[in-house]
């Protein structure tokens, strides 16, 4: 994927209902930068400003890229993250569902 098709693949889409969908790459050694620098986006802050994703959720997000189960079972995980409930698939899709305050103060 080009910096472009990235960028274009972060821009991502939020809906009425606080709902956004985007893509990264599903790369494992870059899996959990690119979750984190799509919520800082839409947060409108750096990347240094949110919390410790390895804190919340140790290397899942890696992990479900680097072995990933067949096709068949579509997988995806769903956790919380300052305040966004996030479900990630195989494939890179991204969904943040905002469900309170985001970015401590």
């Amino acid at each position: 994927m080009s910096d472009s098709q990235k960028e274009n693949a972060r821009e991502g889409t939020e809906n009425e209902a606080g709902t956004v969908r985007s893509q990264i790459t599903p790369d494992p050694e870059t899996a959990e930068y690119d979750l984190l620098e799509t919520i800082a986006d839409f947060e409108g802050c750096q990347i240094e400003d949110l919390p410790s994703l390895y804190n919340e959720v140790e290397h899942v997000v890696e992990t479900l890229f680097k072995t990933p189960p067949s096709t068949a079972a579509q997988m995806s995980l769903s956790f919380s993250y300052i305040g966004y409930r996030v479900t990630l698939d195989r494939s890179g899709n991204v969904k943040l569902v905002r469900v309170a305050d985001t970015v401590p103060g």
